[in-house]
C-alpha cells in the first residue's frame, strides 16, 4: 500500500474568539493543531504537546 494523506481545516467564531482547527493523518499518525487568537496547541495521535516560540515542541507530560 502507498502512502496515506489527509487533511482538513475548520475555522469558526465562538465568542468573538477565531477558532481555527487542522487535522492531519499520514501513515496512521494523526496531527491536531488548534488555533484559538494565534495561540497555538498541538496534538499527535492524542498526546498535546506545547509549540514553543522557536516552534521546537514540549511534551506536555512532562
Amino acid at each position: 500500500m502507498g502512502d496515506f494523506k489527509f487533511a482538513s481545516t475548520r475555522t469558526r467564531t465562538v465568542g468573538g474568539k477565531s477558532i481555527t482547527r487542522r487535522r492531519m493523518v499520514e501513515n496512521g499518525q494523526e496531527r491536531v493543531e488548534v488555533e484559538v487568537d494565534q495561540s497555538n496547541t498541538l496534538a499527535i495521535n492524542g498526546k498535546k504537546w506545547f509549540l514553543l516560540l522557536n516552534n521546537s515542541l514540549l511534551n506536555a507530560d512532562v
